[in-house]
Formats: structure tokens, C-alpha cells, sequence
């Protein structure tokens, strides 16, 4: 059948989901939600999500809900191979571990046009933009930062953003 490519998803107003917004900076040490369950799902031969946001050192499961094997192979910013699993079974789970911060490509081996992004921070100052563009980043610290957005498809841009009293100043 013919699948519309994740790729670039715009709403009818023009916002783009699945860009990958984030802060970069020096942030008191944390604790995110490194108990929270991230499952990367290959359902309708697609990775659903498309994008997936994990804070380092986070198990991801990655689940085969298709009743035919795939071959999940995780590859790094150098194109280097993490791993490379077959999954033939329905139901069948791999537990992979993403131990420091990155933007990872997870693809199939079998299926050339599936693949996803698993996107690996260090701190919990990062979210992920809605189909209507939308995203929220809560408790900035007070300070100056490097906002980043990526979008697999549209690329980087960077602007500094200086946050004080919860208030965010954009210089461009």
C-alpha cells in the first residue's frame, strides 16, 4: 500500500509537528522521569512515534505489534551501528538502553522506509512540537541559553533566549 511519509508534517495554519525543541546551557543536576516506560511500536510498518524524546540512560522497548519480522538497527550522529535485532515474532519486546545525549536513527533493515528518531538530552529542558506546533518546556531556571529547534526535514536554528521571572526574551 502507499504510506504518507512522516517526514514533514504541517497543519493547514502552517505549524510544523515533530520538530525537537530544546534548550542548551549549564542546568542544576535533576531527576527526569528516568522510571517512565518509552516504547517505540512498529505498527502499520511505521516506528510510531515518528520522533521519540528519552532522557539519557533511559531503556527504550522497542515492540514488534505486526504479525512479520522486522530488523530494528540503531545508528548514531557518525552513522555508526548501535545494534541490529531481528524481531519475527508478534508481541516480541528488545529493551535498548540510550546512555548519553544524541539524536539516534532507528530504521528497519527490511522495511527501507521505515525509520524514526530517538532524540537523547541530558537534562529535562527539551519537548516536542504537537501537529498545531505547540510545545511547553516547564521550570527553565532562570539564566541565559541557547534555544535549538530540529527538524529532521528542515534542519537547526539556534537563537539565544535569556529567562528571567519565567519570562522568556528571543534575540534574533
Amino acid at each position: 500500500k502507499e504510506k504518507i511519509s512522516p517526514k514533514l508534517k504541517v497543519s493547514k495554519e502552517g505549524f510544523v509537528a515533530n520538530a525537537v525543541i530544546r534548550l542548551e546551557g549549564v542546568f542544576p543536576v535533576s531527576s527526569q522521569e528516568m522510571h517512565k516506560e518509552y516504547v517505540l511500536d512498529q505498527i502499520n510498518c511505521e516506528f510510531a512515534p515518528h520522533v521519540m524524546l528519552v532522557p539519557a540512560k533511559s531503556t527504550v522497548t522497542v515492540l514488534n505489534s505486526e504479525p512479520f519480522i522486522h530488523d530494528v538497527r540503531a545508528f548514531d550522529e557518525q552513522a555508526k551501528l548501535l545494534f541490529n535485532d531481528a524481531m519475527p515474532l508478534k508481541g516480541q519486546k528488545l529493551n535498548k538502553q540510550f546512555d548519553r545525549p544524541g539524536t539516534f536513527v532507528v530504521r528497519c533493515g527490511i522495511h527501507k522506509w521505515m525509520y524514526a528518531f530517538v532524540v537523547v538530552q541530558d537534562h529535562p529542558f527539551y519537548a516536542l512540537s504537537d501537529e498545531n506546533g505547540n510545545f511547553r518546556i516547564n521550570g527553565v531556571p532562570d539564566g541565559n541559553y541557547v534555544l535549538s529547534v530540529w527538524h529532521e526535514t528542515l534542519g537547526e536554528v539556534k537563537t539565544e533566549v535569556s529567562i528571567k521571572n519565567k519570562t522568556v526574551n528571543v534575540v534574533y
